[in-house]
């Protein structure tokens, strides 16, 4: 950061994945509407809520002069006049430092009476009476003035200086538990009247937006902080393996990244005890025996312990029942199960609720908390409560940890497929298509070594008319237990008509693995299929296998006999393409223009002149294709555009970018991929912001790349965004190359 800090924050190189949240909620405090949106930032324990306020903070203190921001954290306070008093003395003094450019009043404990001698020595006579109010309040012990006093500063202080205050409030959640028991229920609501103001705006964190419930604040938006997705929690635990040396496993940190709910804390605290210990992130057994370490005796163990802050075994007998439990609990439930009384029921979830560890409604007790502190609570209930020796629960725990890695790797490779199939499955909209992209058997005849073969078999010409797909789910819940590839369930209507005669059901089998399809994955889909169909009503039942390396020859005579629909990957992303592109869905009609895709993939590591290598694939790609110079010089380029951009815009330093290249009949499809927050934006996007008018180092790449390449777009995706260039290929020799067909 350019300027001293004003609250304690993790280094730069360790803050990573929050920037989009950060800067909307800087957009919406100093927008030019008065008061500006006010926000909920919900999350659970130790997702970064702290840490971006006072980033939000940081940057509105030294960033701008719109708003004057104030930040202030919920603690405990044995009586509501200290929580006053502590409350009124961040929003004097950070206003105070805020006027004064005088970074040094945030950090420093002043007292009330200093404070108030600042005004008056500053002629913010008007303010200093705020103060005074509060002293004479307390000197008549009249804890209610006090706190109505501290809690419409904010707006007292709008209204005399003219400039809104923007309060930036952590652990709102808390606030009714400052003060005795019974008082901090008047603390919350007198809270939330102050917020209702109209003179000032606020961000609040919580750990749920269970505090909006019931209440009146007005205008707000709930924006929840979710622990960091998987490809940005794993490039995080990269840089940071590199940074303490750490031998790693890319797939292990993917594992560590899942199982770990993508919590910053947890992440960092893994690898922290790694570069201590010695031990490595390479194997399933190194990620056991750091986790429940880290879990029993380390960093992690530590902050949990202290965090729930358990008063007696009756919390930590409540806690376990409910972690435990796969639905909420009534509260009577566990008054019986533990011979509890009211009052002493209503005092543990008072407690446990405090700690953020459930959620009480209407009777109704949920567990909160994530997979890591249901380890843990695990961990302390077996040794405290049932007496196991550390070393036996350890055991269990690591165990259970190996089975779920191990369950973890299989499913993502399930899922990747799988996933691709439910997309372009979700893309059918009435359109026609060539069948013979769903016989396989027939495809790989009429495309063998990948050209087209003229038959005269004109059955390949016949089409296909696809539904329009309203939905799409898998069989999980209708299939427990059962064995095989997983199964997708697609309703849909045909020809347009919305009547039962027209619907239809799409019952698709995905086998990912590395073998063929065979007659007993056949057999056991036909079996399956059968059983699914009496769940619904459709007139029509379609049944399509999808196998990644193929089928054997038995399997097609099977699925030939037996009317089912089965395709590979090549076929499956012929009719993706053709489906999501607007001109697609004519050569998914013409047999001569569905030749097999040819795709390759590159990763560019962060380093000088990566973008080259990216430029010397693609020259080779386009002259295979049949390119002329001036096109593959025009690829180049922007490609080489499209790769910096990706890089500057990634979210970290260490952040790679991933490349797709398709090259199909006629067209060269490009698809670049970073870690970031964004691309540049179009120029026509970036002219509605207000400093479009200022110079911008790169902002005219997007314009450059559209100039080069015959279609750009951008597309948002999980863990970053994408680019997608696309070049029209006419065959030398005709004087139109780089032009559409």
């Amino acid at each position: 950061m350019k300027h001293r800090a004003l609250f304690n924050t993790c280094p730069d190189g360790e803050f990573f994945g929050r920037v989009s949240e950060i800067d909307c909620i800087l957009r919406r405090a100093a927008a030019d509407n008065k008061p500006a949106p006010s926000i909920l930032l919900f999350g659970g324990r130790w997702t970064g809520k702290t840490e971006v306020l006072r980033r939000v903070f940081h940057n509105l203190f030294w960033g701008q002069a719109r708003v004057v921001p104030v930040y202030y954290q919920f603690k405990g306070y044995g009586t509501v006049e200290d929580f006053s008093e502590d409350y009124l003395k961040e929003v004097l003094k950070q206003y105070l430092a805020f006027r004064m450019r005088e970074p040094r009043f945030v950090r420093d404990g002043i007292s009330l009476d200093k404070i108030e001698k600042l005004l008056v020595d500053n002629d913010m006579y008007e303010l200093a009476d705020i103060a005074a109010l509060h002293r004479e309040a307390r000197k008549s012990n009249d804890a209610s003035a006090a706190l109505k006093n501290a809690l419409h500063a904010p707006a007292a202080i709008t209204r005399v200086s003219g400039i809104p205050v923007y309060m930036v409030l952590d652990d709102i959640d808390l606030a009714e538990y400052q003060g005795p028991s019974g008082r901090g229920a008047a603390v919350a609501r007198e809270l939330i009247s102050s917020l209702s103001s109209s003179d000032f705006s606020f961000v609040a964190a919580a750990s749920s937006k269970r505090v909006l419930e019931g209440n009146a604040f007005g205008s707000v938006e709930a924006m929840e902080l979710a622990g960091l997705d998987e490809e940005l929690s794993s490039s995080m635990m990269t840089d940071l393996c590199r940074q303490y040396n750490i031998e790693s496993d890319t797939d292990m940190l993917r594992l560590a990244a899942f199982r770990l709910d993508g919590n910053p804390m947890y992440l960092k605290s893994l690898v922290w005890a790694a570069a201590k210990s010695g031990m490595r992130l390479k194997s399933l057994k190194d990620f056991a025996d750091l986790y429940t370490q880290e879990l029993f005796d380390g960093n992690i163990g530590f902050a949990l312990r202290a965090a729930m802050g358990l008063k007696s075994i009756n919390d930590l007998r409540v806690l376990h029942a409910c972690s435990a439990a796969s639905a909420p609990l009534s509260d009577e439930e566990l008054m019986e199960r533990f011979r509890f009384s009211s009052a002493e029921m209503r005092e543990i979830l008072n407690s446990l609720s405090e700690a953020g560890l459930v959620e009480v409604n209407l009777g109704s007790v949920k567990w909160s908390g994530d997979a890591t502190i249901k380890d843990f609570v695990y961990f302390i209930y077996e040794t405290r409560v049932k007496g196991r020796s550390i070393d036996e629960v350890r055991t269990y725990l690591a165990r259970e940890v190996l089975k779920q890695g191990f369950d973890f790797k299989g499913s993502r490779i399930n899922l990747k497929l799988a996933n691709e199939v439910s997309d372009t499955v979700k893309s059918f909209n009435n359109q026609k298509v060539l069948k013979v992209l769903f016989r396989n058997q027939a495809f790989n005849a009429k495309f063998k070594n990948g050209a087209y073969k003229v038959s005269a078999d004109r059955k390949e010409d016949e089409e296909l008319d696809l539904p329009q797909v309203v939905g799409c789910f898998d069989t999980v819940r209708l299939e427990s237990g059962e064995a095989g590839p997983p199964i997708l369930i697609a309703h849909g209507f045909q020809n347009g008509r919305y009547d039962s005669g027209s619907e239809v059901v799409w019952i698709v089998s995905v086998k990912d693995a590395p073998a063929p399809v065979n007659l007993g994955d056949v057999d056991n889909f036909l079996r399956r299929s059968q059983i699914l169909r009496e769940n619904f009503r459709a007139a029509r039942v379609v049944r399509w296998m999808i196998g990644k390396d193929g089928f054997t020859f038995e399997a097609q005579k099977k699925i030939e006999a037996e009317g089912v629909y089965s395709s590979d990957p090549v076929q499956l992303r012929i009719i993706k393409e053709g489906l999501v592109d607007p001109d697609g869905a004519s050569r998914l009609r013409i047999a001569e223009k569905i030749v097999p895709v040819k795709e390759f993939e590159v990763v560019l590591p962060s380093a000088t002149k990566a973008e080259l290598v990216a430029a010397r694939a693609v020259e080779e790609i386009g002259t295979e294709m049949g390119f002329d110079e001036v096109a593959i010089g025009q690829i180049k380029a922007a490609l080489v555009e499209a790769c910096i951009n990706g890089f500057e815009h990634s979210r970290n330093k260490a952040a790679k970018v991933f490349l797709r290249f398709v090259s199909s009949v006629d067209r060269l499809t490009i698809h670049v991929q970073n870690g970031g927050v964004d691309f540049d934006k179009p120029s026509s996007a970036a002219a509605t912001e207000p400093d479009a008018a200022l110079p911008r180092k790169r902002g005219w790449g997007f314009e450059l790349m559209r100039g080069l390449m015959d279609e750009v777009r951008m597309e948002k995706v999980r863990g970053g965004a994408k680019i997608v260039l696309v070049k029209y290929l006419v065959k030398k020799g005709d004087g139109r190359n780089g032009q559409e067909v």
